[in-house]
């Protein structure tokens, strides 16, 4: 009989071993305290598993019915669901590069849509993962297994990396970035479209998005909105409450009164310092 899950609203969050640091952020397993929980807009593509339940997309691209391990890439929109009581969850948060170094394929082929793991692994290879993530015992383990899994799928690498943006960089003139690799700039926006997933124009804004979001997310030291927007470069609060708006689906004051609440389903997104940072480094 599979090993029960840890408790759905118990969400955990692990680093990933050195040898996919490169290419993973992290990897998250738990449950949904609400029954319509939804998640911001994200620059970053994912692997998802569920291991119990299960979850209806309500609406943006791909609406419907999630396949039970799916893959997705980043979203310029929040994404609302609808999950199965006691549903439970594993999955891996990429880096750039990531999906194309694990699976061989272009980020920008994902799109935000769901795409059904089997289609790109077939259906034998993901049925022995989620058979074998189900008989985990605990979320050390079921780390482990996702983890062997993405190294296997790896194997010596699959597609040219990108190097690793950081904030700053990322906000450099195009031509510059271009240059500093040796590569045209329409060469450099194809690759960079191929890695990312998204546009450069898109991905920096959802990359500032998300730095500030996170700051606001902290426990202590948590700075005013207009602080916030400041420290990633919006030029005033109003441009950041516009993004907010089409990032979030809310506004940053109704965000910031119903953070906490247990209906609101915004404490899913609720990390400690180390674990916001993984998501932002």
């Amino acid at each position: 009989m599979p090993a029960q899950p840890s408790a759905p609203n118990e969400r955990q969050l692990a680093l990933p071993r050195r040898a996919l640091a490169p290419w993973v952020k992290n990897l998250i397993g738990g449950g949904f305290e609400v029954a319509q929980p939804h998640l911001p807009a994200s620059p970053d593509a994912q692997l998802v598993i569920y291991l119990r339940g299960g979850a209806t997309l309500l609406d943006g691209q791909g609406a419907g019915r999630l396949p039970p391990a799916f893959l997705s890439g980043p979203s310029l929109a929040p994404r609302r669901f609808v999950v199965e009581p006691g549903s439970a969850f594993m999955s891996a948060v990429f880096r750039a590069s990531g999906i194309l170094h694990c699976f061989g394929i272009p980020a920008d082929c994902l799109g935000a849509a769901s795409v059904p793991l089997d289609a790109v692994i077939g259906q034998g290879n993901a049925e022995r993962l989620q058979d074998e993530l189900q008989h985990a015992r605990g979320f050390r383990e079921r780390v482990r297994v996702l983890e062997d899994f993405l190294l296997r799928q790896a194997g010596d690498g699959q597609g040219a990396s990108l190097p690793q943006l950081s904030f700053e960089r990322l906000f450099q003139p195009v031509g510059t970035l271009a240059a500093d690799l040796g590569l045209g700039v329409r060469q450099f926006e194809r690759r960079f479209l191929a890695h990312h997933g998204v546009a450069l124009r898109d991905y920096r804004r959802l990359a500032r998005f998300a730095m500030a979001l996170s700051s606001l997310m902290r426990e202590q030291k948590r700075p005013t909105l207009a602080q916030a927007a400041l420290d990633v470069g919006y030029v005033d609060q109003a441009h950041f409450s516009r993004d907010f708006r089409q990032f979030v689906g809310d506004t940053p004051s109704s965000f910031l009164a119903r953070r906490g609440d247990s209906d609101s389903g915004y404490r899913f997104w609720q990390f400690e310092r180390e674990e916001l940072d993984s998501f932002t480094r």
